[in-house]
C-alpha cells in the first residue's frame, strides 16, 4: 500500500492505494494519527485506489473518527469502489461515516 497526502485548497486528502490489511494499515494509521496530532479539521480519505481493505483497515478509520471528535474534526470518506462500499453497507459504518461520490463533493459538504 502506498499513501499519498494531498492538500486540495488548504484540505487535506489521503490516498492511498492497494491493501488496506492488517500488514498495511499501521502505516495508514500512523500518517492519519500525524495530521490529528496537528489538529487537522478536515481530513478526506480518498479510496479510489484501494482493492481490498479488511476490518483492520476499517478499525483505523473509525479510531481516526473517534480521536477527531474532541476537537471536532471532521473525516470524510470519498471515492468508494463499489466491491468497498460494501464493507461499509453492510457494517451500517455508511451512517457513521461521511460518505461522498468525489473529493470535490466532500470539499463541499
Amino acid at each position: 500500500m502506498k499513501v499519498d497526502l494531498i492538500d486540495n485548497n488548504g484540505v487535506t486528502v489521503v490516498s492511498p492505494s492497494g491493501e488496506i490489511d492488517m500488514y498495511s494499515s499501521p502505516e495508514l494509521r500512523k500518517q492519519l494519527l500525524t495530521l490529528i496530532k496537528k489538529k487537522t479539521s478536515t481530513i478526506i480519505i480518498a479510496l479510489h485506489d484501494v482493492t481490498y481493505i479488511d476490518s483492520s483497515g476499517i478499525a483505523t478509520f473509525v479510531e481516526a473518527l473517534k480521536r477527531m471528535m474532541p476537537y471536532k474534526g471532521k473525516l470524510k470518506i470519498a471515492e468508494v469502489p463499489e466491491s468497498i462500499m460494501r464493507i461499509f453497507n453492510f457494517s451500517k459504518l455508511d451512517k457513521v461515516f461521511e460518505m461522498y461520490e468525489s473529493v470535490d463533493d466532500a470539499i463541499k459538504g
